[in-house]
């Protein structure tokens, strides 16, 4: 049963629909090493999005699966400190982010791994979206918060059903 594997062909940062500012090393398929840092009451936000699928190949799919590596570390100092990752997809070309990759809040030690989701074996790949949103906040005075992260290898694989041997 061949795999095949299609990536992003673009991103833009920030993500139009999300502000903030923009992330670091940003690639089709991820971004380096980002931080978003804030302190006494305020908050701050980077983001990205990834969109231009291919299509995909023609015939029948046995799975479907869209997937993403993070990288993940952070500090909070006080009650009211915060962050985290939103790390979204979208089905329909951005109109609505229902899937959720992977979500993380009050991160304060490092983490990694690889998420995924089963999408339809139908699925009309050049619609599908990616975005994240890299979060730290702080409600009051002498309150700090810190987060990083990388994403990488944004993919979905597409497992097709191997040919049939006919013998006559």
């Amino acid at each position: 049963m061949p795999l095949y594997t299609y990536n992003p062909t673009s991103n833009q940062t920030p993500d139009p629909g999300q502000g903030g500012l923009a992330v670091s090393g940003n690639t089709n398929t991820g971004h380096g090493s980002t931080t978003s840092s804030t302190s006494d009451g305020n908050t701050q936000d980077r983001s990205c999005i990834w969109t231009g699928f291919p299509a995909g190949p023609l015939g029948q799919n046995s799975s479907v699966t869209l997937k993403a590596a993070f990288t993940e570390n952070g500090s909070l100092t006080g009650a009211g400190a915060h962050n985290g990752l939103t790390l979204l997809y979208s089905l329909d070309g951005g109109a609505t982010w229902s899937g959720t990759l992977y979500s993380s809040t009050d991160v304060v030690a490092s983490n990694s791994g690889t998420v995924q989701a089963s999408l339809s074996l139908t699925q009309n790949l050049t619609l599908v979206r990616v975005r994240d949103n890299l979060h730290a906040g702080t409600l009051n005075v002498g309150e700090s918060a810190s987060y990083t992260a990388s994403i990488s290898n944004i993919r979905i694989e597409v497992q097709t059903v191997g040919g049939l041997i006919v013998m006559m």
